[in-house]
């Protein structure tokens, strides 16, 4: 019996396109891997600031507790003297008493940024939007910081000509306020500080200058992020969430806070809310 040849089977493979498949899969890989590598450096960081937080709140809170400790000690064992006593000893217990207020301000200020951290990484910030005179809440500060101010022999000149009223959390922007003031008069080296109040456009401006260190360039991104200082923590107290938590609040009001700064020249913070 003869064989005839009815035709030929060919199989090919298209080697470009199981190459191009091959390719595929493993930048996929690839992508999961990396994706899981950034997790795991997040989380990572995620502790890594947790922990740091638990240190830095465990000093700052241990130091007022050891001054309150020492001082109420000391007036247990020295009771204040009765009118027409010696007036030095009077003013002995004077001074306790003013250092024992400081402390427990101090204390209060730090557990108040501690709620705000909780507040702001769980159910956000509650504001409460009032009619507000930025005016009113900047002097309101100022005056608060007199002692202070006096104290360390600053100048500071406010310039608020006309009202700039809006709708805002009137507690919430003098907490911001209170902030940057306090920001001036740690990091201003004693020289003059400016605070201005006006309207650009479609916004209320609250510009907070000094004259003092200033900021890195590179250091400049960083000042809004949790538990970060732009001079040495030993330097200056305080848990490093002051700028963070009031960026916060200018953001959950529409608004921002602005850095303007040159190292040794000083810096210029500016709230920005929205009329």
């Amino acid at each position: 019996m003869s064989q005839v040849l009815l035709g030929l089977l060919v199989l090919h493979e298209d080697l470009t396109y199981a190459g191009q498949q091959r390719a595929e899969a493993e930048a996929a890989l690839r992508r999961i891997a990396d994706e899981r590598e950034r997790l795991l450096e997040d989380r990572r960081q995620a502790v890594a600031a947790r922990d740091q937080f638990l240190a830095v709140a465990a000093h700052e809170l241990r130091t007022p507790l050891a001054t309150l400790a020492l001082l109420v000690d000391h007036l247990i064992a020295s009771p204040p003297a009765p009118p027409g006593s010696d007036p030095d000893a009077l003013a002995v217990h004077r001074r306790q008493l003013t250092m024992l207020k400081r402390q427990v301000d101090r204390l209060r200020s730090l557990v108040a940024e501690m709620l705000d951290v909780s507040r702001v990484t769980s159910t956000g910030l509650d504001l409460v939007p009032g009619p507000v005179d930025l005016r009113d809440v900047v002097q309101e500060v100022i005056d608060r910081f007199d002692p202070e101010i006096q104290q360390r022999r600053v100048s500071v000149s406010v310039d608020a000509r006309e009202p700039v009223r809006g709708v805002w959390d009137a507690a919430r922007v003098d907490q911001v306020v209170t902030n940057l003031v306090s920001n001036a008069l740690k990091y201003g080296a004693g020289r003059p500080i400016e605070v201005s109040v006006r309207t650009h456009g479609p916004s209320a401006l609250v510009v907070v200058s000094d004259h003092g260190v200033g900021i890195q360039d590179d250091e400049q991104g960083k000042i809004f992020a949790p538990f970060a200082r732009a001079v040495a923590a030993r330097h200056h107290a305080g848990l490093g969430l002051g700028l963070w938590i009031a960026q916060q609040i200018a953001e959950a009001s529409g608004g921002r806070i602005k850095v303007d700064s040159r190292p040794a020249e000083g810096s210029t913070f500016t709230l920005e809310l929205p009329l």
